[in-house]
């Protein structure tokens, strides 16, 4: 039993111990308890301007509390005197209250950036407890940027075509700023990027947004939005910029000419345009060189002529942005135009010939060959060819060229028989004293001569030590004319000239007398004057005095049969005077027109006509022959007597040829000058 109960107590007593030691534990425990931290700060973002609060609560405090701010001590008084937006908010708990729990928070009212650091909150130690410190906590400020601002705007100027990239800046934010884009309430997607760039406090940052646009006359006046916001902001930024298209002037080139453009037309090219931009300024060019002078938007050329055919025209328009050319190549119609002189041909009877006649003109001419007087086609092509050449051949060929819608043109083209030269001047000739003279020496040869000299007292003339003696020559269809020039003519430069002229095919020589002109005296002049006057005062009279009388006797069957017989006269003259023959075309057209001799040449008075077989040259003598120069006895031997007339193988109807003499010599040399008879120049 003893021992029972010694059991039980032992067991009491040891349950007694473990509370008692228990016990003593916690109270050793409670009273030796150490500050801590039930709640410590957490990082936090506070919008700029806003109030915000980092808390921190401590049980069991023993030291005293404080916030550092990046390890910068703020103080522990509550109300935080040195930072009016400081202080420290909560319930306190007395200093070593056991289980005692007080709440310490630091709160900011209107945030700023120099807000935006690290806090700690700090409990002080005591003799028996360390000081605790809270975990860090970072303030992130939030600050919006700046309004932002479109580069450019409020109207952008973009190139048209040309990709051009449009910023928009949003400055000093706090974090960076998204940037979207909108053209026309519709977000671009595309071509969009931004950058941040980070400003020297660390802190806040510049974000600058990018599109890039390759704009279209589409675009022109439509409205691109830049839209900015961060997370300070709860609604974004929104600007806005015009888009001004720019583009180079778009030119649009015409002309006054709907139609062909013909030659001598009055041509006006226009260049009208529109640009942006809208000032214009105009160059014109010709196959690019610059027209001077002309900064209109309109080029005129009164009469246009051939010459600017296949040109090209251009015209230039230039505004800030750049220049644009605009051409038109033209294309004049005008009428045919013969390409250089008359090719005449010579041949001799036997050999094939070609007759060449070439002509410009647009569209090309079309030529055709005719014989003159004759309206038969020949050939249709420049060149016409004639195989075996006959006497019959022997003519003037008339090329004519056509453009539709142009006058044609024609050229006479002359087919001549080769043979020795002939001399065809008149042998005398006039000057009067002081004057220049101008002997002509006018000479027909086919081919063309190789040698026409002038002399006098049987030596050529030496033009150089004369210092007034020059000569001229000048080609003629069938021939060639020598003038021999004489400056300041004096007396001893009347009298007989030579002119010796050769050809392949022979000779032949002639001689000139120059005659002194006599100069009527003045008064004999003033009374011819007045004479002609008088005869033309008294000629008028006269008509009028007729045409009163005719008039009064309007029916009379006399006037009736004078005014018959007279037409019927007139017919018949004109009839008479007309030629019947080519050969008396030739002599007409000589006659008329186209053989001129000096002016100061009196009338001659011609001998009469001689005939006879001309050595079988086969040409009419034009005038006869001792109008021109006497035979000389002794000159048979260089010249042939025959004198036979024949149908005409050569001819001009430029210079009016109807026949000519034909003397052929058989030797190329000049007659001797101990030729009694021959009259040759002297005093040279």
């Amino acid at each position: 039993m003893e021992n029972a109960k010694k059991a039980g107590s032992c067991v009491v007593g040891r349950k007694l111990v473990i509370v008692i030691t228990l016990m003593s534990i916690v109270f050793i425990s409670r009273g030796s308890a150490t500050q801590n931290f039930i709640v410590e700060p957490q990082n936090t973002s506070a919008i700029q301007g806003s109030t915000t609060i980092l808390k921190c609560t401590v049980s069991d405090r023993n030291g005293q509390v404080q916030w550092t701010k990046d390890k910068f001590a703020l103080g522990t008084d509550r109300n935080l005197e040195w930072y009016p937006r400081y202080s420290m908010i909560g319930t306190d708990a007395p200093v070593g209250r056991p289980y005692a729990i007080g709440e310490y928070n630091l709160q900011i009212i209107d945030v700023q950036l120099e807000d935006d650091a690290i806090y700690q909150c700090q409990v002080g130690a005591t003799e028996t407890v360390k000081g605790i410190r809270s975990q860090t906590a970072k303030l992130n400020v939030l600050l919006p940027p700046e309004p932002p601002t479109i580069d450019g705007g409020p109207k952008i100027e973009i190139v048209k075509g040309r990709p051009t990239n449009i910023s928009c800046r949003a400055l000093n934010g706090k974090p960076a700023a998204d940037v979207t884009w909108y053209r026309e309430n519709r977000r671009i997607r595309k071509s969009v990027f931004s950058r941040s760039i980070p400003k020297e406090d660390g802190k806040r940052v510049d974000t600058i947004g990018i599109v890039t646009m390759n704009a279209t006359l589409d675009d022109a006046g439509k409205t691109i939005k830049c839209l900015v916001q961060n997370e300070a902001m709860t609604e974004p930024y929104i600007v806005s910029a015009t888009i001004d298209v720019q583009y180079v002037p778009e030119v649009h080139m015409s002309i006054n000419k709907s139609e062909t453009i013909k030659e001598y037309d009055f041509l006006r090219i226009t260049c009208s345009g529109r640009a942006n931009p809208e000032s214009i300024s105009w160059k014109w060019y010709k196959n690019n060189q610059e027209i001077l002078d002309e900064t209109r938007n309109v080029l005129d050329i009164p009469k246009i002529t051939r010459t600017y055919h296949e040109d090209t025209i251009s015209c230039e328009a230039t505004n800030e942005v750049g220049s644009t050319k605009r051409h038109h190549k033209l294309d004049v119609h005008f009428g045919p135009k013969f390409i250089g002189s008359p090719k005449h041909a010579t041949v001799d009877l036997g050999d094939d010939v070609s007759l060449h006649c070439q002509a410009d003109g647009n569209p090309t001419p079309s030529i055709i060959w005719t014989k003159k007087g004759s309206n038969h086609v020949l050939g249709s092509t420049p060149t016409y060819k004639i195989q075996s050449v006959k006497k019959k051949d022997m003519s003037i060929y008339i090329c004519t060229a056509t453009v539709m819608g142009f006058s044609e043109i024609s050229r006479e083209i002359y087919l001549l028989q080769n043979g020795p030269p002939r001399i065809m001047s008149e042998v005398q000739q006039y000057a009067s004293k002081g004057d220049t003279a101008r002997v002509e020496c006018l000479t027909y040869s086919a081919p063309l001569p190789q040698n026409i000299v002038w002399l006098r007292n049987g030596q050529p003339i030496n033009y150089a030590s004369s210092g007034r003696f020059s000569a001229k020559e000048e080609d003629l269809p069938f021939g060639r004319k020598s003038t021999l020039q004489i400056l300041n003519i004096h007396e001893d430069d009347f009298g007989d000239f030579n002119c010796s002229v050769s050809n392949s095919y022979g000779q032949d020589i002639a001689t000139i007398k120059l005659i002194e002109k006599v100069v009527p005296p003045l008064p004999y002049i003033i009374g011819g004057v007045v004479g002609g006057i008088t005869v033309i005062f008294v000629i008028v009279l006269v008509c009028v005095l007729y045409n009163r009388y005719k008039s009064a006797d309007t029916n009379s069957v006399l006037g009736s049969y004078t005014d018959t017989d007279s037409s019927t006269e007139n017919k018949k003259r004109e009839k008479s005077d007309s030629p019947s023959t080519l050969m008396d075309q030739w002599r007409q057209d000589y006659n008329k027109d186209f053989y001129r001799y000096s002016a100061d040449y009196d009338e001659l008075n011609y001998g009469k006509e001689n005939k006879g077989n001309n050595n079988s040259y086969g040409f009419i003598e034009p005038y006869p022959l001792n109008t021109y120069r006497e035979r000389q006895p002794g000159e048979e031997e260089y010249l042939s007597a025959n004198d036979v007339i024949e149908p005409v193988d050569r001819y001009d109807t430029l210079h009016g040829y109807s026949s000519f003499r034909s003397t052929p010599v058989p030797n190329s040399q000049l007659p001797p000058a101990s030729i009694s008879g021959s009259k040759l120049a002297t005093n040279v």
